[in-house]
């Protein structure tokens, strides 16, 4: 814990941040605190008590921008409900798409936002409501609290948030079949995707609840058991996580930016990794595209009956940002559609 007799130059260490530079910040916290060890992060999120508010972007937000009325398509409703399981309780958006006219949903998708951000922001930046409504998509999208982190990040970095028993993962993953029984909609037209920490969070749900979605999409993320502490995070964000974690054991959809200097590149090639093992035998195939302008690499893993397990987008020219994401939400750029890429991918 750092005390008044710890000296550290904040105003530089959140600049070093703001630019990306986190091996840099990390570095000047660790010898702030005396050369050794950071510590370990408190419960309560990335921050430690004398430590500034973290700058948007650590690992996944941008600053939230002025709320705006959401644009709900005449038949639809987006409306508030709160969830409890795991010892956590969260609000949470439910979106009913109009396009379900009495028919049952083609599924049901469990969106994750990044840091700082909140449920109607991220639908507004992924234009997930116009997609869901093409392809009867429920959505459900459940906010973190700033009392839980106070970035309001999920918590990927803490082991406890992982497990099968308590934590995160397993209030969404009960949330996730609380809403799908409402709906009846089966495990494997189950899906989730998240940006950045949500990312980080939707990777932990293949690998831990593989049997309980049928495939999840991570953006700009990291893979299971990239982190456990402050140190770790920082680390795994700058030069890329561990893959020794457990993989992704349903189907796995991966974007991330080539130029992301917020959280490496190395993280997406460590996610693969990992679902990899846990999916011995894929056969791959490598293609180049471009697609709205940027420059794609495409990795596609199919088995041996031809089913398309695991793809994986490396865009050139992308930062830290949803890619092709609306100017309305934050954290967002010009890009391939990522949202439209993912459903497909869910849907195929």
């Amino acid at each position: 814990m750092m005390t008044e007799q710890m000296p550290m130059n904040m105003a530089r260490i959140t600049e070093l941040m703001r630019s990306g530079d986190l091996a840099q910040a990390t570095q000047m916290i660790q010898s702030g605190l005396g050369g050794g060890a950071m510590p370990r992060m408190p419960a309560g999120g990335l921050s430690m008590p004398q430590m500034p508010r973290m700058p948007a972007g650590f690992p996944a937000g941008a600053a939230m921008r002025d709320s705006t009325p959401m644009d709900i398509p005449q038949g639809a409703s987006w409306t508030t409900h709160q969830h409890q399981a795991a010892g956590q309780s969260r609000d949470y958006r439910l979106y009913l798409p109009a396009s379900l006219e009495g028919r049952p949903a083609a599924g049901l998708l469990l969106l994750l936002h990044g840091c700082t951000q909140d449920p109607d922001d991220f639908a507004r930046g992924t234009g997930i409501m116009a997609a869901a409504e093409r392809h009867r998509m429920i959505v459900v999208a459940p906010a973190q609290t700033s009392q839980a982190n106070m970035n309001r990040c999920w918590n990927w970095f803490e082991a406890r948030h992982a497990a099968r028993d308590g934590g995160e993962a397993a209030f969404l993953v009960d949330l996730t079949r609380s809403v799908a029984h409402d709906h009846a909609v089966a495990p494997d037209r189950r899906f989730a995707a998240g940006l950045s920490a949500g990312g980080a969070m939707a990777v932990i749900l293949g690998a831990v609840f593989a049997d309980d979605f049928g495939a999840v999409a991570c953006h700009s993320g990291l893979p299971n058991g990239a982190a456990t502490d402050m140190a770790g995070a920082f680390q795994a964000m700058s030069q890329g996580g561990s893959d020794r974690g457990e993989g992704v054991g349903c189907r796995l959809f991966v974007v991330h930016g080539a130029t992301d200097k917020t959280v490496s590149p190395r993280n997406a090639d460590a996610v693969v990794a990992q679902a990899l093992r846990r999916q011995p035998g894929l056969i791959r195939r490598a293609a180049d595209a471009r697609l709205n302008d940027r420059a794609v690499h495409i990795g596609r893993y199919r088995n041996d009956a031809g089913t398309l397990r695991i793809e994986a987008w490396r865009v050139q020219g992308l930062g830290h940002a949803w890619s092709g994401g609306q100017p309305t939400g934050s954290h967002t750029a010009p890009g391939p559609l990522a949202t439209d890429a993912m459903m497909a991918f869910f849907l195929a």
